[in-house]
């Protein structure tokens, strides 16, 4: 299991080729030359076919499949999450403003709804080829890191252990998730991720960041996000923060 580092050192722990001479004008006396052409490139097309064997026809359908599916995969990706996930950050925006938070809590939760199929009907269709969840965790964090140092760990995480697609899609979720938060709330430094597995899937990220004080905090800024995905999967996610040193989100997923 590959472990990527930067130079963050903060610990937490756990084709057709055939060719024709130019037709003579078409008699009676010719349609049996046709023919017999017609029947030589039948022949040759089954010669070709024997030498290629059913396998590589096989193989080629295959190709097209898996190449469709991606195509459907980066469109339901491109065409529709990336508005919704938009559209979604927009009403809770929304959701702060007393005149059209009823409102916007509507819409939020039809949004989330629709994100959440979406985001199954994007699994269903990755499935084939879908990353392993080293590096779906992995890649999240270091997009939403955005540039700020990071170290991830994986080093427990046993050989050939994978979640079902619901516990993979909670997993990249909250780690992308507390990863924003920590860069785009939280001013931090330097940020940590590890990800193991123990009768259960665990993630935890820390940050260097400002930190935030629990008890006067407004819900937002995604955490409550994190901890419904958590509990919907029979999990729970925790945040520890303080104030000038940092936040730290674990998660806990059966």
């Amino acid at each position: 299991m590959s472990t990527s580092h930067t130079t963050s050192r903060l610990t937490l722990g756990e084709g057709d080729g055939a060719s024709a001479a130019s037709p003579a004008p078409a008699s009676p006396a010719r349609a049996p030359r046709e023919g017999a052409r017609s029947g030589g490139r039948r022949r040759y097309e089954r010669r070709s076919a024997d030498r290629r064997g059913p396998g590589d026809a096989g193989g080629a359908a295959a190709a097209l499949v898996a190449a469709e599916t991606r195509r459907l995969a980066a469109e339901v990706h491109d065409l529709i999450m990336q508005d919704l996930s938009w559209a979604l950050a927009n009403a809770r925006a929304l959701e702060d403003d007393p005149a059209v938070a009823s409102r916007a809590s509507t819409v939020v939760n039809a949004a989330e709804r629709a994100l959440a199929g979406a985001r199954e009907v994007l699994g269903s269709l990755s499935d084939r080829d879908r990353k392993t969840v080293v590096e779906a965790v992995e890649d999240s964090v270091r997009t939403a890191a955005r540039g700020t140092p990071f170290a991830f760990d994986s080093t427990k995480v046993p050989p050939g252990v994978e979640p079902d697609q619901p516990t993979l899609d909670a997993l990249v979720h909250i780690s992308r998730e507390a990863v924003t938060n920590a860069v785009k709330h939280g001013g931090a430094a330097s940020v940590a991720v590890v990800l193991w597995y123990s009768e259960g899937w665990r993630v935890k990220i820390g940050d260097r960041g400002c930190g935030f004080d629990q008890g006067a905090r407004r819900a937002g800024f995604g955490l409550d996000s994190m901890s419904s995905q958590a509990r919907a999967l029979g999990g729970k996610a925790r945040v520890t923060s303080v104030p000038g040193e940092g936040t730290i989100v674990e998660a806990i997923l059966p």
